[in-house]
């Protein structure tokens, strides 16, 4: 018997706006749906996790510009991948152009998507980042000018809310959403 496919949260926002704490955080907090408990999956894995990615001496990806692209879409189409298996997902990614944009939308339209905004400053980005000493100065700025020009969300969320309240939120918005196709909704900023 094939399981029903999972149900997709997506956080967009800039490096360094709390994604991935986010995500960890909802994993642990949403209820179990009929395909399961979810699951957090992040480009963050193949960048910095499980250490996939070709690495020079000084420990930069080897090649990044030219296998960046393939990389992007590989990702991407693991998504619709876990869906069809029946698994949930909280997923953070930081969409950077409308071509990855309608690229997910290409991949991920048969499937129930949320689409969550994580907001935030880019003077507290950039202290972020400074902090976090893992990521190139600049990026959390860069993606900030951009990440969220692409689409309307289901949520808009700030980062410096309180982790409780961010999960909140979500959890209530996503526990209250319609099931229609949100992410062709959202796209037409509906």
């Amino acid at each position: 018997m094939t399981p029903p496919p999972g149900q997709l949260i997506l956080i967009n926002g800039a490096s360094s706006a709390g994604k991935t704490t986010l995500c960890r955080a909802l994993r642990d907090a949403l209820p179990d749906t009929a395909a399961g408990p979810f699951l957090h999956f992040s480009l963050d894995f193949f960048m910095f996790d499980a250490d996939v990615l070709p690495r020079t001496l000084e420990g930069r990806v080897r090649n990044w510009n030219r296998i960046r692209p393939q990389v992007f879409d590989g990702y991407y189409r693991c998504i619709p991948a876990l869906l069809s298996a029946g698994n949930n997902l909280v997923a953070d990614l930081i969409i950077e152009t409308t071509m990855q944009r309608d690229r997910l939308h290409e991949l991920l339209v048969p499937y129930d998507v949320y689409w969550v905004g994580l907001h935030c400053p880019v003077e507290e980005l950039e202290r972020r980042e400074a902090a976090r000493g893992d990521r190139k100065i600049g990026e959390a700025r860069r993606d900030a000018q951009t990440v969220h020009t692409f689409s309307a969300y289901d949520l808009n969320i700030d980062c410096r809310d309180s982790l409780e309240y961010q999960v909140e939120r979500v959890i209530q918005g996503w526990a209250a959403r319609r099931t229609a196709d949100n992410f062709t909704e959202s796209l037409d900023g509906g």
